[in-house]
C-alpha cells in the first residue's frame, strides 16, 4: 500500500505496523487464549493485535531494533522471574516513546479524540515525539516517560473483578484526562508493562522510581507509585472495562470449548492464574475454614 510514512513523512510503500509489538502478541497468545478480543467488540476474535498502515520499511527497521532490545533485555527476563533489577541504556527510552507515539497517532485518528478541546496540544506533542524518533531532535522539555512493572495482585479492596487480569494480561491504550482537562496523559500498556507520559498536570508528582532516563539507568522491582492521578485512573479504567458488554452466549460457548480442549494447561497458564486470582479476591469466604 502506497502512502505517507507517519515517522519520516515521505511517500513510500507502507508496512502494516503493529501498535503493540508482535513479540507481545505472540506471548499473549502463548500464555492464554489463541485469540484477542477488543474491549469494544467482545464478539470479534482476532488472531493478531491492532495493526495500521503507518510506517515505511525504514521506520519498521528502526523501531524493530529497539523492540528486539526490549524483548531480550527487559520483557522476557522480567516475565520469566529471573531478575528484579534491570540496567538499561538509551534503547529503553527510544522503545518506550516509539510505543507511546504509535498509541498517540492511533488515538488522534478517533473522532472522539478529534472533538476534544486539547486536540491541538496532542498534535503538538506528536510532532515533538516524531522529531525525536526520526531525527533525535530533543524538545525543550523532553517527555518524562513512566514505566511501571506489575505483578500478580495479591490483595486489593477495589470491590471489582478483573484487577489482576488488567494489570498482568490486558493490552490497553488511551488518552487519559479529567473533567477540567488539566490532567492529560498518553497511556499504553501490554501485559505487565505500563507506560505513560503526563502531558499536562497541576499536581506535583514525583515518580522517581518509574521514570525512564533518556541515557540509561537502573530499575529496581518492586517500584513505588506516588501518583494520585494515575492511581484514580487505574481504578476507574478497570471499572469501565468491566462494565462493557461481555461476549454473546455463542461466543462464550466458543471460549469454554477452547478451554476444555486442555483445561489443565489453561489453569496453569498466565491467563488462567489471573482469572483464578481475581475470583479468589471476589469470593474469599468460599475458602475460609
Amino acid at each position: 500500500m502506497r502512502g505517507i510514512c507517519k515517522l519520516y513523512q515521505c511517500e513510500c510503500d507502507l508496512r502494516e505496523s503493529h501498535i503493540y509489538p508482535k513479540f507481545v502478541i505472540d506471548h499473549f497468545k502463548k500464555t492464554g487464549s489463541r485469540f484477542i478480543r477488543p474491549f469494544d467488540m467482545p464478539n470479534k476474535r482476532m488472531q493478531d493485535g491492532l495493526k495500521k498502515y503507518y510506517l515505511s520499511e525504514r521506520a519498521e527497521q528502526e523501531f524493530g531494533k529497539r523492540e528486539k532490545w526490549f524483548a531480550e533485555n527487559i520483557f522476557r527476563p522480567y516475565l520469566s522471574g529471573e531478575k528484579k533489577q534491570f540496567q538499561y541504556d538509551e534503547n529503553l527510552y527510544y522503545f518506550s516513546l516509539s510505543f507511546l507515539w504509535r498509541v498517540l497517532i492511533n488515538q488522534l485518528e478517533l473522532p472522539s479524540i478529534k472533538a476534544l478541546p486539547y486536540y491541538q496540544l496532542l498534535e503538538e506533542v506528536e510532532l515533538e515525539w516524531r522529531n525525536f524518533l526520526s531525527a533525535y531532535q530533543y524538545p525543550e522539555n523532553p517527555p518524562k516517560i513512566n514505566l511501571l512493572f506489575t505483578d500478580r495482585v495479591k490483595s486489593h479492596d477495589l470491590g471489582v473483578p478483573g484487577v489482576d487480569y488488567y494489570f498482568t494480561r490486558t493490552l490497553d491504550s488511551t488518552i487519559v484526562s479529567n473533567d477540567r482537562n488539566d490532567f492529560i496523559v498518553v497511556y499504553g500498556k501490554f501485559l505487565r508493562f505500563v507506560f505513560w507520559v503526563t502531558i499536562k498536570t497541576k499536581s506535583d508528582v514525583n515518580n522517581e522510581f518509574l521514570l525512564v532516563n533518556p541515557i540509561g539507568g537502573t530499575f529496581h522491582i518492586p517500584q513505588q507509585l506516588k501518583d494520585d492521578g494515575m492511581g484514580s485512573f487505574f481504578m476507574n479504567r478497570i471499572k469501565e472495562i468491566e462494565a462493557l458488554p461481555k461476549p454473546s452466549e455463542s461466543q462464550q460457548n466458543l471460549i469454554v470449548k477452547e478451554i476444555l480442549k486442555n483445561p489443565e494447561q489453561f489453569a496453569t497458564s498466565d491467563a488462567g492464574q489471573a482469572i483464578y486470582n481475581d475470583h479468589e479476591h471476589l469470593n474469599p469466604s468460599t475458602h475460609e475454614s
